[in-house]
């Protein structure tokens, strides 16, 4: 939808907007803590102890949408549900809000859709904010992403020098600006120029730091994975894996899970739902025992896979927006950027030796 840019009216800060705007709901926001950022839930938003955040926070936006884990109730039986509240997030960063997309073709693609995740994605305000810094695991551009969200969110939040540029990316989003409209006034110009250029600064910076790890925006790399199916590297960079599935955990597009049936605290059958990962030895597993992806190869494969070939087949985009947690989390110091970089070497030598540019 079309937009116009605000921002804060004289005297106003956006601490006063922000309060103003997460008055009445429940409010998820990011608090630094030795150089990190954490999501954290809390009533109001609170000066000082809350903060935009340069960049995303350690844990990936799906736990609020898509629950590590869901207690359904007493098995056989249709439990009543209490309906969620309304919440906003503050601070959500491009790659958490490219995830979505990922999030929502699986739980929303199709009708009637997940109907706790439908019912969270509705219930969710989402105020997004630009990056103005950047992890040295990030890799954004390279999977055609950016530090900055262009789409899918509410409201956008870009800090400058002396001022924030406001928007609404939604009919909500702008019906939210409207509430608290007496903080904003109308952007000129020189703002927009602004944060056009502070928006490609950190863009290079990421691409320029994309390089160095010889990587590049524009490469394909769902051919380079595709076409490196038999290659020995997912033998070579699975030797070290130890099967935590923290790599899955963390990653905003993962979405598998098991349903789990088992007792409740009183002994009666009950049933709920959890996380899964497929570098996980029993993810592929099956009721007879038999297990396709037994070796650890095989399934950091599937996983690479599922994310660069899989989805662009499916929805034209990676299931991957270069946030490089995976890599953060990996306690065996497997690099996803080392991974697909090996990949794509690979491919062009296959390519270069067959004459086939």
């Amino acid at each position: 939808m079309s937009t116009t840019a605000r921002k804060l009216a004289p005297g106003r800060t956006i601490d006063d907007f922000l309060v103003a705007l997460c008055r009445g709901r429940q409010v998820f926001a990011m608090e630094e803590e030795e150089g990190q950022y954490h999501l954290v839930r809390t009533d109001k938003w609170e000066p000082g102890r809350h903060t935009l955040g340069a960049f995303r926070q350690i844990e990936p936006l799906k736990s609020l949408l898509f629950q590590p884990r869901e207690y359904f109730g007493p098995a056989f039986e249709q439990v009543e549900r209490k309906p969620l509240p309304e919440r906003i997030v503050i601070g959500v960063k491009n790659c958490d809000l490219a995830g979505l997309r990922i999030q929502d073709h699986i739980f929303n693609g199709l009708p009637p859709g997940d109907p706790q995740y439908v019912e969270a994605r509705e219930k969710t305000i989402l105020v997004t904010s630009d990056c103005t810094d950047c992890r040295d695991v990030c890799f954004c551009p390279v999977v055609g992403e950016q530090p900055y969200a262009e789409k899918g969110f509410d409201i956008n939040i870009s800090p400058l020098a002396q001022h924030y540029l406001i928007e609404s990316g939604s009919e909500r989003g702008a019906q939210l600006l409207e509430t608290v409209s007496e903080f904003l006034d109308s952007a000129d110009r020189q703002l927009l120029d602004e944060r056009k250029q502070r928006r490609g600064e950190l863009y290079q910076r990421l691409v320029d730091q994309s390089a160095k790890q010889g990587l590049k925006p524009g490469t394909d790399l769902e051919a380079a994975v595709r076409d490196s199916k038999d290659s020995s590297l997912w033998g070579d960079f699975a030797v070290d894996c130890v099967e935590c599935g923290a790599c899955n955990f963390v990653c905003c597009t993962c979405h598998c899970f098991q349903l789990v049936d088992g007792t409740d605290d009183n002994g009666v059958p009950a049933r709920g739902k959890q996380w899964d990962g497929c570098l996980l030895m029993n993810f592929a597993r099956v009721a007879g025992g038999a297990n396709p992806r037994a070796g650890r190869a095989a399934r950091l494969r599937n996983r690479f896979e599922k994310k660069f070939v899989y989805f662009p087949e499916v929805i034209d985009a990676y299931a991957c927006d270069g946030c490089g947690r995976c890599t953060e989390v990996c306690t065996a110091n497997i690099d996803i950027r080392h991974v697909l970089r090996r990949a794509v070497d690979e491919t062009e030598s296959l390519h270069a030796d067959t004459g086939n540019n």
